[in-house]
């Protein structure tokens, strides 16, 4: 019984979160978002997720902590190689027959996947005429991908995607490396765009 109580205010406080900032996790897995709720609860020292509830309703400083539970951020760059390297190789050369370009990168995270195709369209000549728009529903998630600064021991894996991908340099031309972080070149985002937007209730971006 406890247990039903306990899903019925989840749920309630779901549909709370929808009407009151607009952000749909309605239709997720409720499982999921348990899990992750869980842990916000114990973050916020609440014995319910009716004190949750009654959090995030009353105070809006809360719901941007809240939604970082909510929201999956983990990434590296060039995560799938193969898929990079089919796009460097068979969609690339199809591209350079257009003048200009948009690309949306949604549910850009923390950035990594941007800046992977940043250095792919910049080596393969299409940065100059490219527009980059990166949208997450997570505003410190676009903070972190606009500052793209990442810790310095993911570089051999990301490193290494790089160069399965099918890259033509060294992936540390491109950022500077101090203080335990790598930060990545900002001229490779120059010509992007960075927006918070839901994939749930947003229309399409760009």
């Amino acid at each position: 019984m406890h247990t039903d109580f306990e899903d019925i205010e989840l749920r309630l406080l779901i549909e709370a979160i929808y009407h009151k900032y607009h952000y749909d996790f309605r239709n997720y897995a409720m499982a999921s978002i348990k899990r992750r709720l869980i842990k916000a609860r114990e973050n916020f020292n609440c014995r319910s997720y009716s004190m949750l509830q009654d959090m995030v309703m009353h105070d809006e400083d809360v719901f941007p902590e809240l939604l970082s539970y909510l929201t999956v951020q983990v990434s590296e760059m060039f995560r799938d190689p193969s898929y990079f390297k089919s796009l460097r190789e068979n969609v690339i050369p199809h591209l350079k027959t257009y003048p200009s370009l948009k690309v949306w990168v949604a549910g850009c995270s923390a950035g990594e996947e941007l800046y992977s195709l940043a250095i792919l369209f910049r080596e393969e000549g299409l940065e100059e005429r490219t527009m980059f728009y990166a949208t997450d529903i997570n505003q410190d998630a676009l903070k972190k991908a606009k500052a793209g600064v990442y810790k310095l021991d993911r570089m051999p894996l990301f490193s290494e995607n790089y160069q399965k991908s099918g890259g033509k340099h060294s992936l540390s031309e491109y950022y500077t490396a101090a203080y335990g972080n790598a930060k990545f070149d900002k001229s490779l985002v120059k010509q992007s765009v960075f927006s918070d937007h839901s994939l749930v209730t947003g229309s399409v971006f760009g």
